[in-house]
């Protein structure tokens, strides 16, 4: 399995770009230009994203974007190169059903039921319980492994995916699934839609509750993040590299799509959903099957689709209802009219 790292002048030469700034400097993971750590390199390709990036982020971006003193590779399509760097880290997973890792690090007070699969260098605190048929399907790559907090139950049938951290007094319901690759693909000219490996991960605070055969994909690179004492129903559907603040509720059959941020306090309502990149305010309400398709202020109660203010939607839906009446009466006050302008005539 392959844990080293690539130069910039590695990187150059696999994604056929030219490096600027020093070409010895390591690099070992792929984070965001606005949040960029240490041996990382940070993808940019959209232009108005360049003055939120950090000055001491390592860019993997557009030939010229690279500021006059900054360090990175320029290529001429950034979102391609990213693919080939995600392949490059991206590890094979091997799994033996059913097993508890000889690396596994499990306390003497967890309760592990039958078959179970308990992957290397899992993490398992005190009092946590793990019940039958689950999978955690750990990695012997260091920061990769799954850990659990005290005291967290997961019921029969949970999947939980190597890269995925759960805090203390959580349940995670049967057959929910943590940390899965999320859905990226983009067109190439060879193979017409090219896979885009997912090697971030997924954090989970305390006190979290995770309904029924909810899914929540790991990050593509970074994060995706479900914060303290959030709650979500079942069959709910979080996308890669998304951000749920503190105490949400997400309720059946919702989906947040990749790259989403909701605030603090958070209600969404059965059957709504977030669209890429739109960003909830803290406190925001929306109703059930509301469409969010754009960034919402904090406080908002929102509904329909597209998402707009509750009030407003309530009246043009009373509106709505109100048409066959106006439209019949509209066609009576056009037939007086003729008939008006008959007898003129």
């Amino acid at each position: 399995m392959r844990i080293e790292g690539l130069t910039l002048t590695n990187i150059a030469e696999m994604v056929g770009g030219t490096f600027k700034g020093e070409g010895s400097r390591v690099v070992t993971s792929i984070t965001s230009p606005e949040e960029p750590c240490p041996g990382s390199i940070s993808p940019l390709w959209e232009k108005t994203l360049i003055p939120h990036a950090h000055p001491e982020a390592v860019l993997l971006t557009k030939k010229g974007w690279i500021p006059e003193n900054g360090q990175g590779v320029e290529v001429e399509d950034p979102r391609r190169a990213l693919v080939t760097l995600l392949e490059y880290f991206d590890t094979d997973k091997k799994y033996t059903f059913p097993s508890v890792h000889e690396t596994a690090v499990i306390s003497k007070s967890a309760v592990i039921g039958e078959k179970v699969t308990i992957g290397p260098c899992c993490v398992l605190s005190d009092q946590c319980r793990i019940g039958d048929g689950c999978v955690l399907a750990g990695n012997i790559w260091v920061g990769k492994h799954v850990s659990i907090g005290d005291n967290t139950l997961i019921e029969p049938g949970v999947v939980i995916y190597d890269r995925s951290s759960l805090g203390r007094n959580c349940i995670i319901h049967a057959n929910a699934v943590i940390g899965c690759e999320g859905f990226g693909f983009m067109p190439d000219s060879e193979k017409v839609l090219l896979r885009i490996p997912q090697i971030g991960t997924v954090s989970i605070g305390d006190d979290v509750e995770i309904g029924v055969c909810t899914s929540i994909d790991r990050a593509t690179f970074g994060e995706t993040k479900i914060s303290k004492g959030t709650k979500i129903d079942s069959h709910v559907k979080i996308a890669h590299n998304c951000s749920i603040g503190e105490y949400s509720i997400i309720v059946a059959q919702s989906g947040i799509a990749g790259s989403s941020t909701l605030g603090k306090g958070v209600t969404m309502a059965a059957q709504s959903g977030v669209a890429n990149h739109a960003s909830v305010g803290d406190g925001v309400i929306a109703a059930a099957r509301a469409g969010i398709t754009e960034d919402i202020p904090p406080g908002s109660v929102v509904s329909g689709f597209p998402a707009i203010d509750h009030k407003k939607d309530l009246r043009q839906k009373a509106a709505v209802r109100q048409l066959p009446d106006m439209i019949k009466n509209v066609k009576n006050l056009q037939k007086r009219l003729d008939e008006l302008e008959s007898g003129k005539k």
